[in-house]
């Protein structure tokens, strides 16, 4: 190799790490410009671009997703909803704006996480990539910015958070189940090629329009049955009191049993009975509060009841006054978190795919889970004598016919029931064990023949008796 070959070379070398080195930081400082991190006159508004409004068919393919969506949530007491890749790249691209700082957006799921790609807006476009994981809290969906990649340079600091908003109205799924009626979602998982959401609708009927005309056919085998004598006829006698102010109270937490829907008049429930046989027991007067919530479940406590029991409980404990105090307290919860499942066409249609054991293995996780905390936080907070009690639950579809809807209530609600004496003995909480009480007499005790789950007064005489012999 001859001198000047040799020369030629070095001094091209020499440029193109010149060239290389000095790329970077300007190219840095172009994606910066380009973001929005940083302003120079004169220039950045000529570097910055605004990137192109959603096509008629971008839009038309979102609304096809939304109307999905609106289809498999609206009228469903409990929902489960799948979401392809496709479906959510459609949703970003719709709901992208032609000021924000990406386009192009693509969205692949994996069992990890939601990845996305896309380019900041730019003269010359800058490629951009990252991720975002998927998790729930308090009963809505939440996208978390992981990473972030722009070009082959460091991401401007403000950029991540300008991103992560981005993303996360792009994919608004609180926004758009809302809108369709559902409020609380048990679970969000992730699968390759696709995300799935199931949850929870409050206000709606838990049982379907076709469970209800599966529970009428099979009624007429029942309807004459003559079930065994109430247990508690003496012991929990209709009571006196839905409310009553005192020193020491009986607070009682839970669903629509503790709200006494099924009976016209409250004295009738549950709560109002174990009231009256606790004033008899101790021989003296006792306050009632009932924070009873219909449609209750165990995601959506945290939303309100939860926080007034907790204020109730320790406002009487701090108070400095030894006499004030809440003595007893009660709790049913878990069958919102399951029956609106149970009763989906999916479990009416094949209670053995996939589609139905997805809904009932998410039902019972959310409500483990939920559960597990709610117990241990209550305990926390109140005194060492506090008479705390849990409750099972009833099949409200246990009618002795051997119908397919009854068979698998049947299997999920002693799977239930069996989380809640778990966690019961766990905790050292006793449990009122209601469902071997009630059996399979809910033609009777109940409203089912009805439509309706709730108990009737003898029902709710027999829901009260479970909590005198709790253990």
């Amino acid at each position: 190799m001859d001198t000047k070959t040799r020369k030629r070379i070095i001094i091209g070398g020499v440029v193109a790490v010149v060239t290389v080195v000095l790329f970077i930081p300007l190219f840095g400082v172009y994606v910066a410009v380009v973001s929005g991190a940083i302003e120079i006159p004169g220039i950045s508004g000529a570097l910055r671009t605004s990137g192109e409004p959603p096509t008629a068919e971008e839009l038309a393919r979102s609304r096809r997703v939304e109307e999905k969506i609106e289809s498999q949530v609206e009228e469903q007491s409990a929902f489960y909803l799948e979401l392809t890749d496709q479906e959510l790249t459609d949703l970003a691209r719709s709901k992208i704006s032609p000021s924000d700082q990406i386009s192009g957006v693509e969205i692949r799921t994996t069992e990890e996480e939601i990845t996305f790609s896309g380019h900041l807006n730019g003269v010359i476009p800058v490629p951009c990539s990252g991720a975002v994981s998927l998790v729930v809290e308090e009963g809505q969906v939440q996208l978390r910015l992981e990473r972030l990649s722009v070009g082959v340079v460091g991401v401007p600091g403000g950029l991540r958070q300008d991103v992560e908003g981005i993303v996360n109205r792009a994919l608004n799924l609180n926004n758009l189940l809302l809108r369709s009626g559902a409020t609380l979602v048990q679970e969000a998982r992730l699968e390759e090629g696709r995300a799935i959401i199931v949850g929870l609708t409050q206000g709606k009927d838990n049982v379907s329009a076709s469970a209800k005309q599966l529970l009428m056919e099979s009624a007429a085998t029942v309807r004459d049955r003559v079930a065994p004598e109430p247990p508690g006829g003496l012991e929990v006698p209709p009571g006196t009191d839905a409310s009553k102010d005192g020193d020491e109270l009986y607070l009682a937490l839970g669903d629509s049993l503790a709200a006494n829907v099924g009976v016209f008049n409250p004295q009738e429930g549950y709560v109002s009975r174990f009231h009256g046989f606790l004033e008899r027991r101790q021989g003296r007067p006792l306050g009632l509060m009932n924070l009873g919530i219909s449609g209750e479940s165990s995601v959506s406590i945290y939303q309100g009841q939860m926080d007034l029991a907790l204020q109730e409980i320790r406002r009487r404990r701090d108070d400095g006054d030894p006499n004030t105090r809440v003595a007893v307290v009660t709790l049913d919860l878990g069958a919102n978190d399951l029956l609106g499942h149970l009763t989906s066409e999916d479990c009416l249609r094949n209670p053995a795919g996939l589609a139905c054991q997805g809904r009932m293995e998410v039902g019972l996780q959310s409500f483990r889970e939920n559960f597990a905390r709610l117990i241990p936080e209550i305990q926390a907070e109140l005194e060492p004598d506090t008479e705390f009690y849990i409750m099972t639950v009833y099949n409200p579809f246990d009618l002795g016919t051997g119908i397919a809807l009854e068979r698998l209530s049947n299997e999920i609600v002693d799977d239930l029931n069996g989380v809640i004496r778990e966690i019961g003995v766990a905790n050292g909480v006793p449990v009122a064990d209601v469902r071997p009480l009630m059996g399979s007499n809910v033609a009777v005790w109940t409203s089912i023949l009805r439509g309706d789950i709730h108990p009737n007064a003898t029902g709710y005489q027999v829901l009260a008796y479970s909590l005198t012999q709790a253990n």
